[in-house]
């Protein structure tokens, strides 16, 4: 056994889906921007992203985020999202969490109003939080997200054993290819997860095989990691019920916040909802919603986007401090297929 490095981190749920919150141990660039300070993960700790998103610390469906320090006074933190497989540009139900957990554990300045704003750096953009929280209990946290937009509608797509279905491609944070299963059998359910996930890689593959992404603004942002499948909700009152299918094929258990935005861009794009017209959306577990809305439009460099807010509540789970000794293989992180 050698000197081991230790790692801080905070574990909550949003609607189900886990994050792991690590926000101590890393030395980032001084001055350096969220995309540097990835770039800096990437070189130098994707061994910490394997060894605590994947077992034995971790487990497959495993999500987390690097909380780093902002890179000027513009922000008040940076938000870079992981899995075991790869990072992501932005997440919804990662940054409700982050954002109450800040508030909570006093990480930020309380408001005496009891409503919090933390503005956060993403390698998507700016996402503003507000937190609303009385003097005891911490209730929800409500984000406007960075612009979401249409990039392709109608792209054809084989969901082998149901047929052709078609897909569009929409930014919200993350891109995702957006399937209706509406006229399929194939229902959203957990009973259901090892279909979604083989149909949800199949759509990816020939997706991204027929078409290339190249966001407006970003030019660091060309890639399409989710898939997102849709029909009627289950629960009373909600607009959709939805579930995400991601990276190695992990299943989001909540509604998704980006996946949110991307959902009601998709739907103002093709007339079925309005602007400030709040919506609620279902994820897999059907245990809850996220609340969406519309704020108006934007303009992202000659393409029409839209501004969305997504409204949700988390829960801490508990608090751990990682030791990690990098000549253990076994403790540095693997995946069981």
């Amino acid at each position: 056994m050698q000197k081991q490095d230790v790692f801080d981190v905070i574990y909550t749920h949003t609607e189900g889906e886990p994050l792991c919150i690590i926000h101590s141990g890393v030395p980032y660039p001084v001055n350096s921007t969220v995309v540097e300070k990835r770039a800096f993960l990437v070189e130098h700790y994707d061994w910490l992203r394997k060894a605590l998103m994947r077992e034995p610390r971790g487990h497959n469906d495993m999500f987390g985020v690097f909380l780093t320090p902002p890179s000027s006074a513009d922000y008040d933190a940076g938000l870079i999202y992981i899995d075991g497989h790869t990072y992501s540009h932005m997440c919804g139900h990662g940054t409700i969490a982050v954002a109450m957990v800040m508030v909570a554990m006093g990480m930020v300045p309380r408001n005496p109003d009891g409503k919090t704003t933390i503005r956060f750096e993403t390698t998507a953009g700016l996402v503003v939080a507000e937190v609303d929280a009385t003097q005891d209990e911490v209730l929800t946290t409500q984000f406007e997200n960075v612009p979401a937009y249409v990039e392709a509608q109608d792209l054809p797509v084989v969901l082998p054993g149901y047929g052709e279905v078609k897909a569009d491609i929409v930014w919200g944070g993350n891109y995702f290819g957006i399937i209706d299963l509406s006229q399929t059998a194939l229902r959203i359910a957990p009973e259901n997860g090892t279909t979604l996930i083989q149909m949800g890689l199949a759509a990816r593959e020939q997706i991204n095989t027929q078409y290339k992404i190249q966001h407006p603004t970003q030019a660091h942002i060309n890639d399409l990691n989710f898939i997102t499948f849709w029909h009627q909700p289950t629960i009373e009152g909600a607009f959709y019920k939805n579930v995400h299918v991601f990276s190695g094929g992990q299943l989001d258990r909540s509604p998704g916040g980006t996946g949110t935005s991307a959902m009601m861009a998709m739907f103002e794009a093709r007339g079925k909802l309005g602007f400030n017209q709040p919506i609620k959306s279902e994820g897999l577990l059907g245990s809850g919603t996220f609340e969406g809305c519309l704020l108006g439009e934007v303009d992202l460099n000659g393409k029409r986007g839209v501004r969305p807010t997504v409204k949700g509540t988390a829960s801490i789970l508990g608090t751990a401090r990682w030791n990690i000794d990098r000549n253990d293989p076994v403790g540095a992180g693997f995946i069981v297929r």
